[in-house]
């Protein structure tokens, strides 16, 4: 990959546009607007505070910058730089902000859980949504068109659901949800169906339409501690639920029972399964063999044939929060491939092939791993970080592991983001940032997909 110099930052705010042309970054209180490839300053916007959020609109058009001590957010357009809005929480305070899908509404969330607000940057109104369970994304979410929300609240000892439409911001319709303790809400990628996830304490997923009718409530008699995790595949067919029991159970959206149970096994024995094992380079420097890695900054990794034996993280029970269970589920963008993690096997990443429904690579690290991203556009492209000098990939096609060195003195990758465009990834340090460009090889496998995708919609 191909580095650029490196730049300052704080907060690890760096944010590429939608449209992949921009990124933003956070200096203190002054916000700097970069082209994306050239990184030269495009904007240059002062805040009345140190930068604590920033927001892109999903046209790019506008960006938004928070200040939660304050309670102040500020809004600037990238192509009127006399145009520009000011909103104050005053004494309900703030904790978080986002654009709404038109780009055209700002929604911030009060402290405590008083209230969501929904300001208009045409009309200058602003609507309050009352009793919200959730000041974070788990109770508050938009359907992918855009056209309605789902908000999670509490009021009376029970949970409920409203769902406005986005145009007049007008309730639609409200129910209370069979869950004792809400959770977490999750609308399908095609708009028909919302999962509601009940407490850890609990295994219970429901889904339901809309409009509120209960399609399916899904449950087990096994005693002991619930969901941990959940998400839909991008087709919407597929619901991952990760338990605390270390298992990932597919729910498909025909019969909504159980597809397949993905267990998190400490012992390999499927000879099928490639297992892609970190070697210490500081021992092995000065083996020749490995000589023409070490020379292409590539970490060394080792193809491991099961059986094998996984290294796990000794549990503490008695404390609140235990390191267990399945914390993430992440489709790629096509859905072929679904990563998972183990909470208390830190070290490793597990990638499953769902037209198969196998287990096709097991990851291993010799640091905790911090960050996972798919690519947005190259289906089977994976980056994550450790926390090093190091950014590593994992490529479908190729089946193995590689690792590229940041070529700066004292980075340590603590934060990346991909750009939307999949082109390349933004990599941040504690207060200095940098950008990585794949090669040629990948930027040419991008531009196919692209010229597919353009084929297909003119068809």
């Amino acid at each position: 990959m191909d580095f650029t110099e490196l730049y300052k930052q704080t907060s690890n705010l760096c944010i590429f546009s939608p449209n992949g042309l921009y990124i933003a970054i956070a200096v203190q209180h002054r916000l700097v607007i970069r082209d994306a490839e050239s990184l030269q300053i495009i904007q240059l916007f002062s805040c009345i505070d140190n930068i604590q959020s920033i927001e892109w609109s999903q046209d790019s058009e506008y960006i938004l910058c928070a200040s939660f001590k304050l309670g102040v957010i500020q809004v600037w357009s990238l192509s009127d730089q006399e145009w520009t809005a000011k909103i104050n929480e005053g004494v309900v305070g703030l904790t978080r902000v986002q654009w709404a899908p038109d780009g055209r509404h700002i929604i911030s969330f009060s402290d405590f859980k008083i209230r969501i607000s929904i300001w208009s940057l045409i009309t200058k109104e602003v609507i309050y949504i009352q009793y919200p369970k959730f000041n974070s994304t788990k109770g508050f979410k938009f359907r992918s068109d855009g056209k309605y929300l789902a908000v999670a609240g509490r009021k009376d000892c029970k949970d409920f659901i409203n769902i406005y439409e986005c145009n007049e911001w007008s309730l639609l319709k409200h129910f209370v949800v069979e869950d004792t303790d809400l959770q977490e809400i999750l609308w399908s990628p095609d708009g028909k169906y919302i999962a509601v996830i009940n407490n850890s304490l609990d295994y219970n997923v429901c889904v339901y339409y809309p409009d509120g009718r209960l399609v399916k409530s899904y449950t087990t008699d096994k005693i002991g501690l619930g969901v941990k995790s959940a998400n839909w595949s991008p087709s919407a067919q597929l619901l991952a639920v990760g338990d605390y029991e270390q298992n990932v159970t597919l729910l498909n959206n025909y019969t909504w029972d159980p597809l397949i149970k993905f267990s998190h096994d400490p012992v390999i024995e499927d000879s099928s399964v490639i297992i892609n094992k970190e070697i210490d380079v500081s021992n092995i420097r000065n083996n020749l063999d490995f000589k023409w890695n070490l020379q292409s900054n590539k970490i060394r990794y080792e193809m491991i044939n099961p059986p094998y034996e996984l290294v796990t993280t000794p549990v503490d029970l008695s404390k609140p929060n235990p390191k267990i269970g399945i914390s993430m589920c992440l489709f790629n963008n096509t859905g072929i491939y679904l990563l998972t993690k183990n909470d208390n096997m830190p070290n490793y990443l597990w990638i499953w092939n769902i037209a198969t429904l196998k287990l096709v690579t097991i990851i291993e690290q010799l640091l905790p791993i911090k960050q996972v991203s798919w690519n947005p556009v190259i289906p089977g492209r994976l980056a994550f970080i450790t926390g090093n000098s190091n950014i590593y990939f994992w490529d479908a096609e190729m089946g193995y592991c590689e690792c590229v060195d940041v070529p700066a003195l004292n980075f340590e990758v603590h934060s990346m983001n991909w750009n939307p465009d999949g082109k390349s990834i933004v990599l941040m340090d504690k207060d200095k940032f940098c950008l990585a460009f794949p090669i040629e090889e990948e930027m040419e496998e991008i531009e196919n997909i692209e010229n597919i995708e353009t084929m297909e919609d003119d068809n």
